[in-house]
């Protein structure tokens, strides 16, 4: 049985990746761990098991000062032309 569950959880996982990649146009929500901050950058592991870096330059910097590893944050913003990355417009704490 877990033979089964590890393509299909990477099949559905990389749909969905594909359909945040093509909705560029608009925000987009991501709900995660704070894994690290620093500087002007953020590792989140959301809460689909997956982990993406966070470019925080265009945040306000009160968004996120106090924010610290093992908080539960959502992130607005919109997916990186390269895709390796959510350039965040907003951060905000969520509810446990």
């Amino acid at each position: 049985m877990n033979a089964i569950r590890t393509p299909v959880a990477a099949i559905l996982l990389a749909l969905a990746l594909v359909t945040v990649a093509g909705a560029q146009a608009g925000p987009e929500w991501f709900v995660g761990t704070v894994l690290w901050i620093s500087g002007e950058g953020m590792a989140l592991a959301l809460d689909s098991g997956s982990s993406i870096a966070i470019d925080l330059t265009s945040t306000d910097q009160g968004d996120y000062q106090t924010l610290r590893s093992g908080d539960r944050v959502v992130v607005i913003g919109t997916l990186s032309r390269e895709r390796d990355r959510v350039i965040a417009t907003s951060i905000r704490r969520a509810a446990n």
